[in-house]
Protein backbone atom coordinates (compact mmCIF):
# COMPACT_ATOMS: atom_id res chain seq x y z
CA UNK A 1 0.00 0.00 0.00
CA UNK A 2 1.08 3.61 -0.50
CA UNK A 3 1.01 6.31 2.10
CA UNK A 4 0.78 10.10 0.80
CA UNK A 5 1.83 12.96 2.76
CA UNK A 6 0.60 16.07 2.44
CA UNK A 7 3.74 18.69 0.74
CA UNK A 8 2.91 21.08 3.88
CA UNK A 9 3.46 18.55 6.67
CA UNK A 10 6.64 18.19 8.61
CA UNK A 11 8.22 15.24 8.73
CA UNK A 12 9.12 13.46 12.43
CA UNK A 13 11.37 10.84 13.14
CA UNK A 14 8.16 8.64 13.90
CA UNK A 15 6.78 9.75 10.66
CA UNK A 16 10.31 8.12 9.02
CA UNK A 17 10.33 4.74 11.29
CA UNK A 18 6.88 3.75 11.88
CA UNK A 19 4.70 3.71 8.92
CA UNK A 20 3.87 0.65 7.80
CA UNK A 21 5.57 -1.60 4.82
CA UNK A 22 4.85 -2.38 1.44
CA UNK A 23 7.77 -3.78 -0.95
CA UNK A 24 10.77 -5.97 -0.43
CA UNK A 25 14.31 -5.01 -0.21
CA UNK A 26 17.21 -7.47 -0.18
CA UNK A 27 17.57 -9.02 3.28
CA UNK A 28 14.37 -6.82 5.30
CA UNK A 29 11.59 -5.27 3.91
CA UNK A 30 11.14 -1.82 2.63
CA UNK A 31 8.49 0.39 1.42
CA UNK A 32 8.24 4.25 -0.55
CA UNK A 33 6.30 6.79 0.76
CA UNK A 34 5.39 9.00 -2.28
CA UNK A 35 4.82 12.48 -0.20
CA UNK A 36 3.90 14.06 -3.45
CA UNK A 37 2.20 11.81 -4.81
CA UNK A 38 4.01 11.05 -7.50
CA UNK A 39 7.71 8.76 -8.47
CA UNK A 40 9.31 11.89 -9.60
CA UNK A 41 8.37 14.56 -6.31
CA UNK A 42 9.61 13.92 -3.18
CA UNK A 43 9.40 10.54 -1.45
CA UNK A 44 10.53 8.24 1.61
CA UNK A 45 12.61 4.94 1.42
CA UNK A 46 12.21 3.31 5.18
CA UNK A 47 12.09 -0.68 6.44
CA UNK A 48 10.56 -1.91 9.92
CA UNK A 49 14.05 -3.95 9.97
CA UNK A 50 16.21 -0.76 10.11
CA UNK A 51 16.85 2.63 12.13
CA UNK A 52 17.57 4.21 9.06
CA UNK A 53 15.31 5.60 6.16
CA UNK A 54 15.97 7.85 3.08
CA UNK A 55 14.46 10.97 2.04
CA UNK A 56 14.93 11.62 -1.84
CA UNK A 57 14.06 14.72 -3.61
CA UNK A 58 15.02 16.87 -6.56
CA UNK A 59 18.00 18.81 -5.48
CA UNK A 60 16.35 22.52 -6.80
CA UNK A 61 13.85 21.96 -4.14
CA UNK A 62 16.30 21.47 -1.52
CA UNK A 63 14.32 24.14 0.72
CA UNK A 64 11.96 21.62 1.10
CA UNK A 65 14.55 19.06 2.49
CA UNK A 66 15.16 22.32 5.07
CA UNK A 67 12.09 22.48 5.81
CA UNK A 68 11.72 18.75 7.26
CA UNK A 69 15.03 19.07 9.25
CA UNK A 70 15.31 20.06 12.59
CA UNK A 71 18.54 22.05 12.65
CA UNK A 72 20.43 19.58 15.52
CA UNK A 73 19.50 16.57 13.45
CA UNK A 74 22.94 14.55 12.13
CA UNK A 75 21.79 12.58 8.61
CA UNK A 76 24.19 11.66 5.27
CA UNK A 77 23.40 12.07 2.02
CA UNK A 78 24.19 11.52 -1.65
CA UNK A 79 24.46 14.06 -4.59
CA UNK A 80 24.23 12.61 -7.49
CA UNK A 81 22.24 12.88 -11.14
CA UNK A 82 20.54 9.03 -12.23
CA UNK A 83 21.66 9.57 -15.83
CA UNK A 84 24.70 7.55 -16.28
CA UNK A 85 26.22 9.27 -19.17
CA UNK A 86 26.05 13.31 -18.22
CA UNK A 87 29.72 13.00 -16.64
CA UNK A 88 28.26 14.87 -13.10
CA UNK A 89 30.16 12.85 -9.90
CA UNK A 90 28.51 12.20 -7.22
CA UNK A 91 28.94 13.74 -3.61
CA UNK A 92 28.71 11.65 -0.88
CA UNK A 93 28.82 13.91 2.90
CA UNK A 94 27.14 14.71 6.24
CA UNK A 95 26.42 17.12 8.38
CA UNK A 96 23.70 18.30 10.61
CA UNK A 97 20.43 20.33 9.68
CA UNK A 98 21.72 23.56 8.95
CA UNK A 99 24.39 21.95 6.39
CA UNK A 100 24.50 24.05 3.20
CA UNK A 101 24.21 20.84 0.80
CA UNK A 102 26.45 20.33 -2.01
CA UNK A 103 28.04 24.00 -1.40
CA UNK A 104 31.35 22.46 -2.82
CA UNK A 105 29.71 21.46 -5.62
CA UNK A 106 29.52 25.06 -7.40
CA UNK A 107 27.57 25.08 -10.58
CA UNK A 108 28.21 21.67 -11.36
CA UNK A 109 24.70 20.61 -10.56
CA UNK A 110 22.10 19.34 -13.28
CA UNK A 111 19.09 20.06 -13.13
CA UNK A 112 17.97 16.43 -13.00
CA UNK A 113 20.50 15.90 -9.62
CA UNK A 114 18.88 14.20 -6.65
CA UNK A 115 19.82 14.70 -2.98
CA UNK A 116 19.28 11.31 -1.07
CA UNK A 117 19.47 11.77 2.76
CA UNK A 118 19.75 9.26 5.19
CA UNK A 119 18.41 9.97 8.40
CA UNK A 120 18.80 7.70 11.49
CA UNK A 121 16.48 7.16 14.10
CA UNK A 122 16.42 9.06 17.69
CA UNK A 123 20.02 9.55 18.34
CA UNK A 124 21.47 6.99 15.82
CA UNK A 125 23.62 9.62 14.35
CA UNK A 126 25.89 11.54 15.80
CA UNK A 127 29.31 13.47 15.57
CA UNK A 128 30.73 10.08 15.25
CA UNK A 129 28.54 7.77 13.71
CA UNK A 130 27.38 10.20 10.36
CA UNK A 131 31.38 10.93 9.59
CA UNK A 132 31.78 6.88 10.00
CA UNK A 133 28.82 5.97 7.69
CA UNK A 134 29.80 8.84 5.11
CA UNK A 135 33.58 7.34 5.49
CA UNK A 136 32.63 4.13 4.30
CA UNK A 137 30.63 4.83 1.66
CA UNK A 138 33.40 6.71 0.30
CA UNK A 139 35.73 4.60 0.88
CA UNK A 140 33.64 1.73 -0.86
CA UNK A 141 32.63 3.75 -3.67
CA UNK A 142 36.73 4.57 -4.23
CA UNK A 143 37.52 0.83 -4.11
CA UNK A 144 34.74 0.80 -6.82
CA UNK A 145 36.01 3.14 -9.20
CA UNK A 146 32.96 5.06 -8.91
CA UNK A 147 33.38 9.05 -10.08
CA UNK A 148 33.21 10.87 -6.89
CA UNK A 149 33.54 14.87 -6.28
CA UNK A 150 34.52 14.25 -3.01
CA UNK A 151 38.44 15.19 -2.70
CA UNK A 152 38.80 13.75 0.82
CA UNK A 153 38.11 10.52 3.08
CA UNK A 154 37.07 11.54 6.71
CA UNK A 155 39.54 10.26 9.14
CA UNK A 156 42.48 8.86 6.49
CA UNK A 157 44.37 6.88 8.26
CA UNK A 158 41.98 6.41 11.48
CA UNK A 159 39.05 5.16 9.45
CA UNK A 160 39.26 1.27 11.45
CA UNK A 161 36.20 -0.41 11.02
CA UNK A 162 33.72 -0.45 13.73
CA UNK A 163 31.90 -4.16 13.75
CA UNK A 164 29.21 -2.36 15.97
CA UNK A 165 28.79 0.47 12.85
CA UNK A 166 28.75 -1.71 10.23
CA UNK A 167 25.12 -2.13 9.79
CA UNK A 168 24.16 0.85 9.72
CA UNK A 169 26.45 0.98 6.80
CA UNK A 170 25.24 -2.34 5.26
CA UNK A 171 21.22 -0.58 5.55
CA UNK A 172 22.30 2.20 4.00
CA UNK A 173 23.88 0.87 0.96
CA UNK A 174 20.73 -1.34 0.83
CA UNK A 175 18.13 1.50 1.74
CA UNK A 176 20.06 3.74 -1.05
CA UNK A 177 19.84 0.92 -3.65
CA UNK A 178 16.18 0.60 -3.23
CA UNK A 179 15.30 4.70 -3.47
CA UNK A 180 17.41 4.97 -7.10
CA UNK A 181 20.94 5.27 -6.29
CA UNK A 182 22.27 2.06 -7.69
CA UNK A 183 25.96 2.73 -8.62
CA UNK A 184 27.30 1.04 -6.02
CA UNK A 185 25.02 -1.99 -6.52
CA UNK A 186 25.59 -2.06 -10.30
CA UNK A 187 29.20 -2.15 -9.25
CA UNK A 188 29.32 -4.84 -7.10
CA UNK A 189 27.74 -7.07 -9.68
CA UNK A 190 30.78 -6.57 -11.94
CA UNK A 191 34.00 -5.52 -9.46
CA UNK A 192 36.75 -3.74 -11.05
CA UNK A 193 39.81 -5.89 -11.37
CA UNK A 194 42.29 -2.67 -10.79
CA UNK A 195 41.68 0.18 -8.51
CA UNK A 196 41.88 3.47 -10.00
CA UNK A 197 42.58 4.94 -6.71
CA UNK A 198 45.12 4.21 -3.92
CA UNK A 199 45.51 6.37 -0.30
CA UNK A 200 47.04 6.09 2.70
CA UNK A 201 45.38 9.26 4.03
CA UNK A 202 42.58 11.49 3.49
CA UNK A 203 43.54 12.73 0.37
CA UNK A 204 41.65 10.56 -2.38
CA UNK A 205 43.95 12.05 -5.28
CA UNK A 206 47.20 10.41 -3.73
CA UNK A 207 47.51 7.49 -6.59
CA UNK A 208 45.54 7.79 -9.46
CA UNK A 209 45.93 5.39 -12.27
CA UNK A 210 46.68 7.57 -15.54
CA UNK A 211 43.75 7.29 -18.24
CA UNK A 212 43.96 5.97 -21.65
CA UNK A 213 43.94 9.48 -22.95
CA UNK A 214 46.20 10.60 -20.53
CA UNK A 215 48.78 7.70 -21.75
CA UNK A 216 48.44 9.75 -24.55
CA UNK A 217 48.40 13.32 -24.20
CA UNK A 218 50.67 13.58 -21.16
CA UNK A 219 53.92 12.40 -23.17
CA UNK A 220 53.18 15.30 -25.72
CA UNK A 221 52.12 18.00 -23.23
CA UNK A 222 54.30 17.61 -20.28
CA UNK A 223 57.90 18.13 -19.53
CA UNK A 224 59.37 14.75 -19.51
CA UNK A 225 62.39 13.71 -16.97
CA UNK A 226 64.27 10.80 -15.82
CA UNK A 227 64.95 9.96 -12.58
CA UNK A 228 68.42 9.65 -11.60
CA UNK A 229 69.29 6.94 -8.83
CA UNK A 230 71.24 3.73 -8.83
CA UNK A 231 70.30 1.70 -12.13
CA UNK A 232 66.48 2.41 -12.27
CA UNK A 233 64.72 3.63 -15.04
CA UNK A 234 62.15 5.56 -14.91
CA UNK A 235 60.23 8.42 -16.93
CA UNK A 236 58.12 11.04 -15.26
CA UNK A 237 56.20 13.88 -16.47
CA UNK A 238 55.51 16.99 -15.19
CA UNK A 239 51.62 18.53 -16.40
CA UNK A 240 48.59 20.29 -14.84
CA UNK A 241 50.08 20.65 -11.63
CA UNK A 242 50.59 16.68 -11.00
CA UNK A 243 53.56 14.44 -11.58
CA UNK A 244 52.98 11.46 -14.07
CA UNK A 245 54.95 8.21 -13.74
CA UNK A 246 54.90 5.74 -16.75
CA UNK A 247 53.60 2.45 -16.83
CA UNK A 248 56.79 0.16 -17.11
CA UNK A 249 58.97 2.36 -15.11
CA UNK A 250 61.58 0.34 -12.84
CA UNK A 251 60.42 0.26 -8.84
CA UNK A 252 63.27 -1.03 -6.23
CA UNK A 253 61.76 -4.23 -4.39
CA UNK A 254 63.66 -2.87 -0.98
CA UNK A 255 62.26 -0.43 0.69
CA UNK A 256 65.27 1.68 3.43
CA UNK A 257 64.12 2.49 6.98
CA UNK A 258 64.36 5.94 7.05
CA UNK A 259 61.56 6.16 4.52
CA UNK A 260 58.18 7.67 6.16
CA UNK A 261 55.59 5.26 7.90
CA UNK A 262 53.10 6.69 5.04
CA UNK A 263 55.33 6.14 2.39
CA UNK A 264 56.21 2.41 3.37
CA UNK A 265 52.28 1.74 3.37
CA UNK A 266 52.00 3.28 0.32
CA UNK A 267 54.58 0.98 -1.03
CA UNK A 268 52.99 -1.94 0.55
CA UNK A 269 49.90 -0.93 -0.96
CA UNK A 270 51.30 -0.98 -4.75
CA UNK A 271 52.44 -4.57 -4.16
CA UNK A 272 49.21 -5.13 -2.73
CA UNK A 273 46.86 -3.80 -5.82
CA UNK A 274 49.17 -5.11 -8.34
CA UNK A 275 50.44 -1.56 -9.38
CA UNK A 276 53.67 -3.46 -9.51
CA UNK A 277 54.87 -6.49 -10.93
CA UNK A 278 57.49 -8.83 -11.52
CA UNK A 279 58.72 -8.76 -14.72
CA UNK A 280 62.46 -7.04 -15.21
CA UNK A 281 64.44 -9.88 -15.05
CA UNK A 282 66.15 -8.61 -11.77
CA UNK A 283 65.87 -9.50 -8.13
CA UNK A 284 66.78 -5.93 -6.86
CA UNK A 285 63.48 -4.40 -9.37
CA UNK A 286 59.63 -5.02 -10.00
CA UNK A 287 58.39 -2.97 -13.20
CA UNK A 288 55.05 -0.45 -12.47
CA UNK A 289 52.06 -2.09 -13.83
CA UNK A 290 50.21 1.15 -14.12
CA UNK A 291 50.83 4.46 -14.72
CA UNK A 292 49.72 6.81 -12.48
CA UNK A 293 50.18 10.90 -11.23
CA UNK A 294 50.69 12.14 -7.91
CA UNK A 295 51.10 15.45 -5.95
CA UNK A 296 54.74 15.80 -6.92
CA UNK A 297 58.32 14.12 -8.29
CA UNK A 298 59.54 14.08 -4.59
CA UNK A 299 56.35 11.72 -3.62
CA UNK A 300 56.86 9.34 -6.94
CA UNK A 301 60.68 9.47 -6.37
CA UNK A 302 60.37 8.04 -3.07
CA UNK A 303 57.80 5.56 -4.14
CA UNK A 304 59.91 4.19 -7.11
CA UNK A 305 62.80 4.12 -5.05
CA UNK A 306 61.88 3.30 -1.75
CA UNK A 307 64.80 6.19 -0.46
CA UNK A 308 64.25 9.30 0.85
CA UNK A 309 64.95 11.39 -2.08
CA UNK A 310 63.16 14.71 -3.26
CA UNK A 311 62.76 16.52 -6.07
CA UNK A 312 66.14 16.77 -7.58
CA UNK A 313 66.42 12.98 -7.92
CA UNK A 314 64.38 13.75 -11.07
CA UNK A 315 66.88 15.13 -14.34
CA UNK A 316 64.77 17.06 -17.39
CA UNK A 317 65.65 15.22 -20.67
CA UNK A 318 64.01 15.10 -24.25
CA UNK A 319 61.77 12.05 -24.66
CA UNK A 320 63.67 9.27 -26.38
CA UNK A 321 62.41 5.93 -28.15
CA UNK A 322 63.79 3.83 -25.21
CA UNK A 323 61.49 6.12 -22.60
CA UNK A 324 58.80 3.99 -20.89
CA UNK A 325 55.92 4.77 -23.41
CA UNK A 326 53.03 3.53 -20.86
CA UNK A 327 52.61 0.20 -21.46
CA UNK A 328 51.96 -2.09 -18.70
CA UNK A 329 54.37 -5.12 -18.46
CA UNK A 330 53.07 -8.38 -19.53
Amino acid sequence: MTHIKSETCRLTQSDLIGASISSPGRGFTAATVFIDGTASGMRLVKSSGSRLSILVLPFAELARLKERLSPWDYVVYVIDDPSLDNGQKTYIGHGDGERKFGDRLGNAISATTLIYVIIGAGDTFDKVTSPYVEARLIGICTDLNIPLANSGRPFGRGLGIIDDLEQLVGHAETLLSVAGFTRIEMARRNPPALRQRLSVTSDRDELVAMTEQEQGFVPQNGLAYRLDCRDLHAVGYAWNDRFYVMAGSDYARRTRSDLSYDHQRRRDLLKAEKWVVSGTGMRDKMALKVGFHCRSGAFAAKLLSGEHIDESSWLAVETTAAAPTGEAPE
